[in-house]
């Protein structure tokens, strides 16, 4: 199961009472997901999803607070993968009654043109607002998987409606982005906590909570990633610095002989010579009285530099 269906099934469950926020819900998904085809001279409104629990959520909503019962009729299609289809068709009830109901929620059919138009509508309590918003997201939103990416998004038919959505988003300091897909106003966040806020508004809390684990384990990982990367980045420095350091001593030593070096950077050549793969702490520790890293780093620093001057001499 996609984690956008996990998240709906979930939002379809939410024991939900208040008549304004199922009004406001309901708004929501027919806004975002009704459509007008003519067909034969004849108008079809149709709501159209492969989720049998939204299906059977929308349905409810509307025979629950309208007394009407959309027709809904299942259908196997190639073009989604022979996956069920679920049809919820308000053809037969586009009569005073449904138009004055579409009214209700923001809508008006323009029988004419056979078109949709919107226009816009104000909720007043937050608690609506959710509910709006979770109607929106139910109709036509979709969400990555958290393991592989952070996306989620909303569609819209009409700019209007992808505006709308934006400023309700606003209320709970979630800022969306839009663009234009094709014929479709798409609302969208892509930051890892914009869309943990995003479902904590829309109530859909398990989600959220499996989301939230997986950013866990996943910046965990990073972390992880980053400090052996470092580690990596910091051995490989000292090996280069010891293999400089091995070979500028043992061209000393075929040159002039390490003998001909003074006491301090004599000593410390020949620990280097026995001790290549010891870092510089611990080089200075080996000796009596111990020297700091950088006081050894310093005394090699000026073997290199007589190695150099060798070199350019061409002993």
């Amino acid at each position: 199961m996609s984690f956008s269906l996990e998240i709906k099934r979930e939002l379809t469950r939410i024991d939900n009472s208040h008549i304004n926020c199922m009004h406001y819900e309901l708004s929501g998904m027919l806004r975002a997901g009704i459509s007008l085809k003519t067909h034969q001279g004849r108008k079809r409104l149709l709501f159209v999803t492969e989720n049998a629990s939204l299906s059977r959520h929308l349905f409810s909503r509307v025979k629950d607070l309208y007394q009407s019962s959309p027709e809904l009729i299942m259908l196997k299609t190639r073009r989604f993968h022979n996956h069920n289809v679920y049809m919820l068709e308000f053809s037969e009830l586009l009569n005073q009654d449904m138009q004055s109901f579409l009214n209700k929620m923001g809508i008006s059919i323009n029988e004419t043109e056979a078109q949709i138009q919107y226009y816009p509508i104000e909720i007043s309590d937050k608690c609506c607002v959710r509910a709006y918003l979770r109607g929106c997201f139910l109709a036509t939103g979709s969400i990555s998987d958290p393991d592989r990416s952070y996306h989620l998004e909303v569609s819209f038919a009409n700019e209007l409606l992808a505006e709308e959505y934006i400023n309700c988003l606003k209320v709970f300091d979630v800022e969306a982005k839009q663009i234009k897909r094709k014929r479709y106003f798409v609302v969208y966040l892509k930051e890892g906590q914009d869309i943990v806020d995003f479902l904590n508004v829309i109530g859909a809390h398990n989600a959220l909570m499996k989301m939230e684990n997986i950013r866990i384990i996943k910046d965990v990982r990073n972390q992880v990633n980053r400090l052996v990367n470092c580690e990596t980045a910091n051995l490989e420095k000292t090996v280069n610095a010891s293999l400089r350091h091995v070979d500028s001593i043992r061209y000393i030593n075929c040159t002039i002989g390490i003998e001909a070096l003074p006491g301090a950077l004599r000593e410390i050549a020949s620990l280097r010579l026995e001790n290549p793969d010891k870092s510089l702490s611990e080089l200075g520790k080996m000796l009596n009285p111990n020297l700091s890293k950088s006081g050894v780093n310093h005394r090699l620093k000026k073997i290199d530099k007589i190695a150099d001057e060798l070199r350019l001499k061409g002993q």
